[in-house]
């Protein structure tokens, strides 16, 4: 299994447009056949950073993610509410 994490930092004045676009993804992420799980973690100390916790069948399933519209349409939608590029981290789960 491939698990993606994604460290996002938002412009505090768009952080809740980006929560409304990015629960809009995630949802039609789980709909996704090789997307075991996908989880959106704010951080309590600082509100305009989040983590996305992704769980994928496989490696391709996750690339497969990456290629989807609603991702596509995400990364549109959000794009300009940054204040940084994302950072993507990929692990294989052992257990």
């Amino acid at each position: 299994m491939l698990v993606m994490l994604m460290f996002l930092n938002v412009l505090s004045e768009h952080a809740e447009p980006f929560i409304v676009a990015t629960l809009e993804m995630a949802h039609a992420s789980l709909r996704e056949r090789g997307c075991r799980r996908f989880e959106v973690i704010r951080e309590e100390a600082n509100p305009t950073r989040f983590v996305f916790y992704q769980l994928f069948n496989s490696r391709a399933d996750g690339e497969l993610h990456l290629q989807m519209e609603h991702y596509a349409n995400w990364q549109t939608a959000t794009a300009a509410m940054l204040a940084e590029p994302a950072r993507v981290v990929t692990y294989s789960q052992l257990f």
